[in-house]
């Protein structure tokens, strides 16, 4: 991924690169963030490496790229809030899913970005949109942009990849250390090793931190796997690289997610932990 000439700090670099996968990213996408014009530039940038032709994404030279810069490109759709709620209508999110199903005009992919999701999507209008969310067609990509992603329905949510946006350093030493101790639990042939190194999610407070820097050292597995560089934690990302094919390191991906997911529910802490342990050595020793 190609983020040079951008105006990205290096957390929002590694975040936004840890996306790539094949020279491919998530079918859809929430972008959580304080900052809206940081959000929705980061959409705009991801719009960019969707339609664009060069083979190091996006080059921003392109005239793909041009016209995903400007807002002007035929086959990225930004959707407007209407009316005095100013949200996203009914019979907009329908002509949406719509044309969805209609090939592109221009570009192998079509993107729809919807900014302040969370202030303009009710739970009606979110439930409109599941399941072309759940089962989209073939080169179709959503991104959401919001402040905090907990406000969408857990159903959406889980079907996509989050991206937190931060200010540089925002993962402090101590859950980044806690992070790294839960990776190494993974890659330990001792279950107890793992489920011990899990306990360190009993601080609720850090525990979605922890998580998302566990995604991040992750990711940097198959960031590895897939001829890429890692971007969080070199070593650790090696060494998972050697241990894990790109099928279990994604599953082990989305099962934090959803861990995450499930903290925010204010699940038991415990139960989380051993569900969570389960699920890793799961995805871990099949074949």
């Amino acid at each position: 991924m190609n983020t040079s000439g951008f105006d990205f700090n290096s957390q929002t670099i590694n975040v936004l690169s840890s996306l790539e996968s094949n020279s491919r990213i998530p079918h859809a996408i929430i972008i959580e963030g304080s900052d809206k014009d940081k959000t929705l530039a980061a959409a705009r940038f991801l719009s960019m490496y969707a339609v664009c032709t060069a083979e190091q994404k996006p080059c921003a030279v392109c005239n793909q790229c041009h016209k995903a810069q400007n807002a002007a490109h035929a086959d990225i759709y930004y959707a407007q809030p209407e009316g005095k709620s100013g949200s996203y209508s009914i019979k907009q999110l329908r002509k949406i899913i719509d044309d969805a199903y209609i090939k592109p005009n221009e570009a192998n992919a079509k993107v729809y970005i919807l900014a302040d999701a969370e202030n303009r999507l009710s739970a009606v209008q979110q439930n409109a949109l599941l399941k072309l969310i759940e089962e989209p067609p073939k080169n179709v990509i959503f991104i959401f942009t919001c402040e905090n992603s907990r406000n969408f329905l857990i159903t959406i949510r889980s079907r996509c990849t989050v991206l937190r946006l931060r200010d540089e350093h925002s993962f402090d030493d101590e859950a980044t250390g806690y992070a790294k101790q839960i990776i190494e639990g993974m890659l330990s042939t001792k279950e107890y090793e793992l489920l011990k190194n899990l306990t360190l999610l009993s601080k609720k407070d850090k525990a979605d931190d922890v998580l998302s820097v566990v995604t991040l050292i992750l990711r940097d597995g198959l960031m590895i796997l897939s001829g890429g560089k890692p971007k969080t934690d070199s070593e650790l990302g090696r060494r998972l690289s050697l241990s894990f094919n790109k099928r279990k390191i994604m599953e082990l991906i989305e099962v934090t997610e959803d861990a995450k997911t499930k903290i925010a529910q204010y699940i038991n802490i415990n139960l989380l932990t051993t569900w969570l342990c389960g699920e890793y050595r799961r995805i871990s020793w099949q074949r």
